[in-house]
C-alpha cells in the first residue's frame, strides 16, 4: 500500500475508526455478553474492554506501520524498562494532587464519601479496575490520540499546535459519541473532553512517551469509577460536583503537568545514576 502524502487524510482515517470502533462497542458488547442496553454489569465491563483493545490497537498499529510506514515505538510506545516508570510518572502526576484534592473537598465537609461495602472488598477490586481502565479506555485512547495523532500534527504544525489540535479532535469524539449515543448535545462534555486531553497531550509531549498519558489516565478514569460509579455499589458519594470539579478536576489536571517535568527530570538524574 503506498503512503498517503496528507497527515490530515492519515489523522482522519484513523479518528473516524476510532468513532466507528467506539459506536460498534456496545452492540457487540450487547450481543456478546447478553447486557440489556443501558445496564451496567461487571461482565460486560469485562467484554467492552477486550473488544477495546482488540479493535482498536490494532487499528492504530497497521495505520502506522502500513501507512505511515513507520515502527510502532515511533509514537511514544516504547517497550523498555523505562516505560515503567514514565507510567508511574503519569500516575502519580494525578493521585498526589487528587488526594490533595480530597482532602481538601472532604475535610471542609463539601462532599461526603460513605463506602457501602467492606473496604477489603474494594481494595481487592482496585487491581481489576486498573486492568479495564487501561484495556477499554487508556491504552486504545492514548495510542490512538497522544500517540499517532499528537504524532502526526507535530510535523505541520509544531509542538504546541499538534497538543491544541489533538485535543480539539479528541473533544469532538468525545462529544459527538454522546450526542450520537444520548442524543443531546452536552458543551460541558465538548469543554471537559478539550481540557483532559490537553493535559494528557501535555503530559505526553514533556516526557517523549506515550505511557506517561496512558499513566494519567489510568489513574484518573480508575478513581472517577471507583468513587463515582454508583452502579458498582463501592461508596455513596454526597456533593459529588465539588468531588468531580476540585479533587478530580481542577487540582490534579493543573498540576499534573509541572509534576511531570519535576519528576521526569529525577527519572534521568536515576537512569543516569544507573549507569
Amino acid at each position: 500500500m503506498s503512503k498517503i502524502a496528507s497527515p490530515y487524510l492519515r489523522i482522519g482515517l484513523v479518528w473516524l475508526a476510532m468513532m466507528v470502533i467506539w459506536l460498534l462497542l456496545p452492540i457487540l458488547r450487547d450481543r456478546f455478553w447478553g447486557t440489556a442496553p443501558g445496564d451496567y454489569s461487571l461482565g460486560g465491563h469485562i467484554m467492552s474492554a477486550l473488544l477495546a483493545t482488540a479493535l482498536a490497537v490494532p487499528v492504530v498499529v497497521a495505520a502506522r506501520r502500513v501507512i505511515d510506514r513507520r515502527s510502532v515505538e515511533s509514537l511514544g510506545l516504547d517497550m523498555s524498562p523505562i516505560a515503567i516508570r514514565f507510567f508511574a510518572i503519569g500516575a502519580l502526576a494525578f493521585l498526589l494532587p487528587a488526594a490533595l484534592g480530597f482532602a481538601v473537598v472532604l475535610g471542609l465537609g463539601w462532599a461526603e464519601l460513605v463506602p457501602l461495602v467492606p473496604i477489603n472488598e474494594i481494595v481487592l477490586f482496585v487491581p481489576l479496575l486498573i486492568v479495564l481502565v487501561f484495556l477499554f479506555e487508556a491504552l486504545p485512547e492514548e495510542l490512538a490520540f497522544r500517540g499517532y495523532i499528537q504524532g502526526n500534527l507535530v510535523p505541520p504544525l509544531g509542538y504546541w499546535g499538534a497538543i491544541f489540535a489533538q485535543a480539539a479532535l479528541f473533544a469532538l469524539w468525545g462529544a459527538a459519541l454522546w450526542t450520537i449515543t444520548t442524543g443531546t448535545l452536552a458543551f460541558d462534555r465538548l469543554v471537559l473532553f478539550f481540557f483532559v486531553a490537553l493535559v494528557l497531550g501535555i503530559v505526553r509531549g514533556v516526557t517523549g512517551s506515550v505511557w506517561t498519558s496512558i499513566g494519567l489516565h489510568v489513574a484518573f478514569q480508575t478513581t472517577a469509577q471507583l468513587v463515582l460509579n454508583s452502579g458498582r455499589g463501592h461508596f455513596a458519594a454526597q456533593g459529588i460536583e465539588m468531588l468531580q470539579l476540585i479533587a478530580l478536576g481542577v487540582v490534579p489536571f493543573s498540576l499534573a503537568a509541572l509534576l511531570t517535568e519535576v519528576m521526569k527530570g529525577r527519572t534521568k538524574r536515576s537512569a543516569v545514576d544507573e549507569r
